[in-house]
């Protein structure tokens, strides 16, 4: 830790795939690299892939985040992609208790939009393939958001709702869930309570979207660490005017601070996946993830008595 302002983070994220048999080829997409925006600083990142990559292409993506493009064309049972990045993160978030204006305010007005519209933010109130406009996500959120209330307030309202009325079950749901499915078992992980949150938002009007990256792992007083610790993480970040984006995590019930690592953003789970692809072959496969984010400690030279 840096101080009580800003952390530094160590984070290595591994995924291999075992393949039952010979691969002839795969190709992927990683969105592994950390965000640099105005609250994270990259200090480094390497990806390391095993067997290595015949081409490598990188690139921003339609939402900003970085992207690689990895071909490897040699056979291949064992597939093995590791990103290690350090990154300062800094306290950006409001207080639970700032003030915010009405969460009304929020709302767009139809057909008002002028050559000051910032279509970035107009682009994350429609709906996308895996988050549609629901009813019942719209009758869901509605207990959280009164008439006048403060945007802040609500919002973590809902988040917390969320994370006190939805089981954490890695075992209920698959990539493939539906918001609906969601609704009606009210179990799944943190995917699931991030699209949920997003269907619930856009469908009051409220801009919402999909962040991936991680959350700080180490181990709290009692032994207990943030759900979705040890793996990839994702939340939501909404538009407030007068506050911008704000961050919140359903799946832990609070506002996404200094404790989260940003890997990227977009409008569901499919535009930021961490790694993704295709193999030529016919064999079955394997997937073990393994993340870890460990705070790196101030140099001693540096320390603060």
């Amino acid at each position: 830790m840096l101080n009580g302002n800003s952390a530094r983070y160590r984070v290595v994220h591994e995924t291999s795939y075992k393949y039952s048999s010979m691969v002839t080829s795969s190709r992927q997409i990683a969105h592994l690299s950390p965000r640099e925006t105005s609250w994270q600083q990259v200090i480094s990142h390497e990806l390391e892939i095993t067997p290595n990559a015949t081409e490598r292409t990188e690139g921003i993506d339609f939402f900003g985040n970085h992207m690689v493009s990895l071909f490897v064309d040699e056979p291949h049972q064992m597939l093995i992609v590791q990103a290690e990045s350090e990154v300062v993160v800094s306290r950006y978030a409001p207080l639970p208790g700032a003030a915010s204006p009405p969460w009304e305010q929020s709302l767009a007005v139809k057909g008002e939009w002028g050559p000051g519209t910032d279509l970035e933010i107009e682009s994350y109130r429609i709906p996308s393939p895996a988050v549609p406009l629901l009813a019942a996500a719209r009758a869901y959120a509605a207990p959280s958001f009164t008439s006048r209330r403060p945007w802040l307030e609500a919002l973590l309202d809902l988040t917390q709702r969320i994370r006190k009325e939805f089981v954490y079950d890695p075992e209920a749901t698959t990539i493939t869930t539906s918001v609906e499915e969601v609704l009606k078992t009210k179990r799944g992980v943190c995917q699931d309570y991030a699209h949920l949150m997003l269907s619930c938002l856009r469908t009051l009007g409220i801009p919402a979207r999909y962040v991936s990256g991680y959350v700080l792992n180490r181990s709290r007083a009692d032994g207990t660490k943030l759900t979705g610790a040890d793996a990839s993480h994702a939340w939501v970040a909404a538009h407030c005017p007068g506050l911008g984006w704000v961050a919140f995590d359903p799946t832990n019930g609070k506002i996404a601070d200094i404790e989260f690592v940003t890997l990227g953003w977009g409008r569901e789970f499919l535009d930021v996946t961490p790694l993704r692809g295709v193999v030529l072959g016919t064999a079955s496969q394997q997937l073990s993830v393994a993340v870890s984010v460990t705070p790196i400690p101030e140099p001693a030279s540096v320390a603060r008595a």
